[in-house]
């Protein structure tokens, strides 16, 4: 498989689950487990697991926890380089409290650090980072850093994931620009203005309708919408027993980039994309550790 570059969050990732329903305004009995994440870093790391070379662009704290994101991408074969430390302030962190049928019910995210992901930080790194053909971005990396990757890439492909709803707001300017959009519902009404969608053909089409060239819509365990130009298609999930759908996103992604990667068009990349999500809903972990190309070729019927 070919190689990318992989640009936005790697962090320290706490998830409650708790032990029964959820009661608001009081304590709950649960279990707190610790793992990696980041979007950027979750995707990084389900390519690397699919057998691609990737290298991650990301800014940590001068502290332990940045020291364990650094080395757990590095035992992975990731490439991490152009990870700089900031000299004050923390690793960024985030703190999902889930059902415990793996549902969220709020998350907490302590990511003021990616704001010093600014133009002049890149500018260091454009020189290893034009040596890729794909680079991948999160919405954590500032809107103005988003806009100059666009402007620098050149004929590069460049997948972004629009993230959270209010991140989503920094692509408004930007849809032009992205070779394959990354989003679900909540977050391509926020694109959109404000508007609300019955499902994810319809959101699809609006962002279409704004200059979107190509890309993915999702809706949770609903049908998820693909395009290019205009060529929609409606794709059901694949079927799956959910254990924790922390990071089933970003696997979509990772999965459906993979395919890019290997050459496939999108629609035909997002099969791939779906089964990796399917995989990892299944998975203790946000990025599953027991993804690899024969299982995920497996799960997507190939």
């Amino acid at each position: 498989m070919g190689s990318m570059i992989s640009i936005g969050a790697a962090h320290i990732d706490r998830r409650g689950i708790l032990r029964g329903p959820t009661i608001l305004g009081t304590s709950n009995r649960g279990d707190v487990h610790l793992d990696f994440g980041g979007v950027a870093r979750n995707v990084a790391e389900n390519l690397a697991r699919l057998g691609c070379k990737v290298s991650m662009l990301s800014r940590v704290g001068d502290d332990a926890d940045g020291r364990r994101v650094v080395a757990h991408l590095e035992s992975l074969g990731i490439e991490t380089a152009l990870i700089t430390r900031s000299p004050g302030r923390p690793t960024a962190s985030y703190t999902a409290i889930l059902e415990n049928n793996g549902e969220l019910v709020i998350g907490l995210a302590d990511m003021d650090i990616y704001e010093e992901i600014d133009a002049a930080l890149l500018h260091t790194a454009l020189p290893r980072m034009k040596a890729e053909r794909h680079w991948f971005i999160d919405t954590n990396v500032p809107g103005s850093a988003i806009e100059w990757l666009l402007h620098e890439a050149g004929e590069r492909s460049v997948y972004v994931d629009a993230v959270s709803v209010v991140r989503s707001r920094r692509l408004r300017p930007l849809l032009f620009g992205i070779s394959v959009l990354f989003a679900n519902i909540a977050q391509a009404a926020e694109i959109a203005e404000g508007h609300a969608f019955r499902d994810t053909a319809e959101a699809a089409a609006a962002l279409r309708a704004l200059g979107s060239k190509a890309g993915v819509i999702t809706a949770g365990a609903s049908d998820l919408t693909v395009w290019i130009g205009e060529n929609a298609r409606v794709l059901p999930v694949l079927p799956a027993e959910p254990r924790d759908v922390t990071g089933a996103g970003d696997a979509l992604v990772a999965g459906t980039v993979a395919g890019l990667i290997e050459g496939r068009d999108l629609h035909a990349a997002v099969r791939w994309g779906l089964a990796a999500a399917a995989i990892t809903v299944e998975s203790a972990r946000a990025a599953a550790p027991e993804l690899c190309p024969a299982m995920l070729k497996q799960r997507a019927g190939i």
